[in-house]
């Protein structure tokens, strides 16, 4: 009888490639530090590829060999591409058992319960050496949970960090998790599914009844589970990427999950129960999404977060490893700067609503900081909200002009609803200038997670 894949081991990747049996130690088996060679672990080895072909069970391959006899059918050559998505032949039920987490489909991997995972092997989870990821031949991936999968890895992880380098969380700490977790794995499938619907409009009501019974699930178990049951990984994994799927939707309830992530960040059982190799990734996401969204939703929480310097939340933009002086380190200087621009202006309208002679040398300020940068500099995407700020304090037809415009190219490099919805509040904003305060404007009839 072949084993289930949840219990498989066969020692680290390390030894069975040099046909050792491993004596399975961790977090580094004995062989491995015996021999200098740095160890990746137990547990399950993933990577992603462009190149796989789809695994499939043996009756499967029965009717595709039989098939075969009569026809050829060619297969993409790049599934993570949204040109080459074989969604327009996908039936909605096949999508939606991806995508709704009530579905009994097991789609990838025997799920692994939190419980029966220790610290050691979250930490494997996140070395840089686990990557790059996708699912091995003998743990199959439907073929499009692979695809919206690689999606997600190949066009939404890298515009959600400033600088994508080596250590994207969302690809490095996220998608290995997804493998043990088939809410989160779902919750990636419905976020890529959103990004993807822009060109394939077909896909988006399918991702809304995902999305809804995802946050559905979410909501029982915060009052059905224990605070260890609750306070995994995978919880803080699935609200992020969640919320990430709110800013490529430019929906309007992002509040409730944002509300929940700071819940977690500030409960010391759920930082306690996070493994250290995880816990400065979330944490730093969590305040990324706290000063970028709670000042958009409610101007009494905005101010809150705003009181405290904005350093204190941008940890996610901290690039300590950049050589002083180089072009990218001057950039990242320019975009915390821009960001602490946005964040005065943000609180001088929302306290005082200042006159429009106090609060055009302000604008002017900010864009003369982000005129060496355009929507091509290596994380501009980054500048979003400030631009967005600055675009709603503007009274001057020119800086208007010039904020939108940036807001606009930012679009076309992301393809992010929310910026497409910012730009229509705008319009609103503007309308009502020196009638109503556009931080309280936002907070009332626009609630939109701008980034």
């Amino acid at each position: 009888m072949t084993r289930s894949l949840a219990r498989r081991n066969d020692g680290c990747y390390e030894c069975c490639k040099r046909r050792l049996r491993c004596d399975k130690t961790e977090p580094s088996c004995l062989k491995c530090q015996k021999k200098g060679i740095q160890c990746s672990g137990q547990g399950l080895r993933c990577r992603f590829s462009s190149h796989m072909a789809p695994a499939t069970s043996p009756a499967s391959r029965a009717k595709k060999k039989s098939a075969s006899r009569t026809s050829q059918s060619p297969v993409p050559s790049n599934p993570s591409s949204s040109s080459s998505t074989p969604f327009t032949a996908s039936s909605p039920s096949t999508l939606g058992s991806l995508l709704d987490p009530a579905s009994q489909e097991t789609m990838a991997l025997v799920p692994v319960h939190a419980s029966t995972l220790d610290p050691a092997s979250f930490s494997s989870l996140a070395r840089r050496d686990f990557m790059p990821l996708g699912a091995a031949p003998d743990e199959p991936l439907h073929p499009q949970a692979r695809m919206l999968m690689s999606h997600f890895c190949d066009h939404i992880a890298p515009v959600m960090v400033v600088l994508d380098f080596a250590g994207n969380g969302y690809r490095d700490v996220i998608l290995p998790l997804a493998m043990h977790d088939d809410v989160l794995r779902r919750a990636i499938s419905v976020v890529a599914a959103f990004h993807l619907a822009q060109k394939a409009p077909h896909l988006q009501q399918t991702a809304l009844a995902g999305h809804q019974a995802i946050v559905q699930k979410l909501r029982r178990d915060s009052l059905m589970l224990r605070p260890d049951q609750l306070f995994t990984p995978y919880t803080w994994a699935t609200i992020v990427v969640l919320l990430v799927g709110e800013t490529i939707t430019g929906a309007d309830n992002f509040v409730y999950l944002l509300e929940m992530l700071t819940c977690l960040r500030q409960s010391p059982e759920a930082i306690a129960a996070l493994p250290l190799a995880l816990r400065d990734f979330f944490v730093q996401q969590v305040k990324m999404f706290e000063l970028f969204g709670f000042p958009l939703s409610n101007e009494t929480k905005g101010l809150d977060v705003l009181q405290e310097p904005p350093d204190n939340y941008m940890d996610f933009i901290a690039y300590p490893s950049l050589s002083p002086g180089s072009e990218l380190q001057s950039n990242v200087q320019i975009m915390r700067g821009a960001i602490r621009d946005a964040c005065e202006l943000y609180r001088t309208r929302a306290l005082s609503s200042p006159s429009t002679e106090y609060s055009v040398p302000l604008v002017e300020w900010l864009r003369q900081r982000v005129l060496p940068l355009d929507a091509h500099t290596p994380g501009a995407h980054a500048l979003v909200w400030p631009y967005f700020v600055a675009a709603a304090e503007s009274s001057l037809p020119e800086h208007r002009e010039f904020f939108s415009g940036r807001l606009k190219d930012l679009h076309q490099f992301t393809g992010f609803g929310s910026i497409t919805t910012a730009l229509q509040a705008l319009e609103t904003i503007w309308a009502m200038q020196g009638i109503k305060r556009w931080t309280e404007i936002m907070s009332k009839d626009f609630h939109v997670l701008v980034m």
